[in-house]
């Protein structure tokens, strides 16, 4: 449940952009993402950590039958956090105007800083509740309250931003960001529903004779556990947080006016990270199914069965992401031509294309890692990725010749930096075998060679026909798709097993291909 709420809020959250971009351009997506980075580290920070040691210690005085506990655990964490929530949402607000013009080096971004500063007591009051059900085995209350929130969210952006565009793109931006503290409140009133629904039922639990409890040893314990969580999840906001701060000032550094540099950044951190985000959905939910698959294995000592998964889910994600890589890169202009009627993002795109592939095995290895209980390895090994990444957007932005692609360059080498680190230690420790090369490269990579050169040169050919840019990217896309998948079966790329994966009518599709003989079992 919570696999399946996570791909649906990416999912929301990555296709909201593309009616908000051409709505706010540019420059009001710069405004914007200034703002968003540093309330989604806030948060990872203050109630992601907090968040899964509550549901840790109450699924452990629930496994004791200790409805005491767990009610001394709720109500701790409920406190802490609304606690936390309030002074993080009042700092933001009274320091936004700091921000705007020290940090951002924009002070149109102090509104957009200020509209966003509120959600973090509601989402921190809201994880104190996600906490207790997850630690209940509940997932059902946090998967939907999680859809609930950014489907509000959204609804709010867009309405507010198109409703304030004509006060200014800053005020537009401005209620955008708002759209996080309506979606947090409608999340909350969901759980708070939900709770009182079933507060009987949630602590029903017998007390256990003889169990005192401390309410300040229960937050010592819950920080305890949150520290290193907190940590190794804010990492990438810390990547956010490094590009909104560096790449405007590196850019007005290099000559450029301050109104093109924040357009620069939001046709970079609003339109193509975004994209290049978007394909890794599939890779972001393969890792969370990878964390109990291989702790299972590794439950049981069965290590060649660590390698087994690791080696098939290493090879699903070289046959996703190899075509998504291509497939940026060559269309990098009509892409965002077609979705934000904004062709110069293209420009970051090509950049950061190949950023997909490293990304998603950064994403699937450090699952596997942590399946295997090595949960401090991909922190450190991100960690190492980030400071590659800072190094060369600080050093290559500021070039003329390069620019914005200089600072989409340092992203997609900071999660090749992080990538080769994770695959170097799973090597060492489970061997070669995990590294399947006709299945990881040679086999999708004539495909996606195959595929390139059709999408290229219909695209080209349909341009010419249609004199419709539009519908030449859309068949372009189809064409490069479908192409992809039948030089993928005939060069024995795809086998039964991965066509039965697909619910509902994946086994009668590889049962089908199998008499035909276009693949194996």
């Amino acid at each position: 449940m919570l696999a399946l709420a996570g791909v649906v809020s990416k999912l929301l959250g990555a296709l909201y952009r593309i009616p908000l971009y051409p709505l706010l351009g540019a420059e009001g997506m710069g405004l914007f993402q200034m703002a968003y980075p540093i309330y989604a580290l806030i948060l990872v920070l203050s109630t992601t950590g907090i968040n899964i040691a509550v549901s840790k210690l109450v699924a452990e005085r629930v496994a004791r039958g200790d409805g005491r506990g767990v009610w001394s655990v709720f109500r701790t964490s409920l406190i802490l956090l609304a606690a936390l929530g309030l002074f993080f949402s009042a700092a933001l607000f009274t320091g936004a105007g700091y921000i705007a013009t020290t940090v951002t080096r924009d002070p149109r971004a102090y509104l957009s800083i200020a509209a966003i500063a509120p959600a973090i007591l509601f989402v921190a009051v809201m994880s104190a509740y996600r906490g207790l059900f997850q630690g209940m085995q509940m997932m059902t209350p946090t998967a939907v309250s999680q859809i609930v929130e950014q489907i509000v969210r959204v609804g709010t952006m867009m309405a507010l931003a198109y409703v304030l565009l004509p006060g200014g793109v800053e005020y537009a931006a401005a209620g955008a960001s708002f759209g996080a503290v309506t979606g947090a409140v409608a999340g909350l009133i969901y759980l708070l529903f939900v709770f009182n629904r079933g507060r009987r039922e949630v602590f029903s639990l017998p007390t256990v004779s003889g169990l005192g409890y401390d309410a300040f040893e229960t937050a010592r314990q819950i920080i305890a556990m949150a520290i290193p969580v907190s940590i190794a999840s804010g990492v990438l906001g810390i990547i956010q947080l490094v590009d909104m701060a560096v790449v405007p000032a590196r850019l007005q550094a290099s000559g450029i006016a301050p109104e093109l540099a924040t357009s620069l950044y939001g046709q970079l951190s609003g339109g193509a990270l975004p994209l290049m985000n978007l394909p890794t959905i599939f890779t972001a939910a393969l890792q969370v199914s990878l964390v109990p698959s291989v702790s299972e294995a590794a439950a049981i000592g069965d290590g060649l069965l660590i390698t087994t998964r690791s080696r098939t889910a290493l090879r699903m994600t070289f046959i996703l992401m190899l075509p998504a890589m291509a497939g940026l890169y060559l269309l990098a202009r009509p892409i965002p031509a077609l979705l934000y009627g904004d062709p110069e993002v293209g420009t970051s795109l090509s950049a950061l294309a190949s950023g997909v592939l490293f990304l998603a095995v950064q994403q699937v290895t450090s699952g596997i890692l942590q399946g295997m209980g090595l949960m401090s390895v991909p922190v450190r090994n991100l960690l190492w990725g980030a400071a590659v990444k800072f190094g060369l957007t600080w050093a290559l932005t500021s070039i003329p010749a390069l620019g914005i692609k200089g600072a989409a360059y340092g992203t997609s080498a900071g999660f090749l930096v992080a990538a080769v680190l994770n695959m170097f230690t799973l090597v060492s420790i489970l061997g070669h075998d995990i590294v399947d090369v006709p299945g990881m490269f040679v086999k999708p990579g004539i495909s996606t060679a195959v595929m390139g050169v059709t999408v290229v040169a219909l695209h080209r050919w349909l341009a010419i026909l249609s004199g419709r840019e539009s519908v030449a990217t859309l068949l372009a896309i189809f064409a490069g798709i479908t192409t992809y998948i039948v030089t993928l079966i005939l060069t024995g790329g795809m086998t039964s097993r991965d066509f039965e994966i697909i619910p509902r009518v994946g086994s009668s599709m590889a049962e089908f291909l199998v008499r035909l003989g276009l693949i194996g079992k």
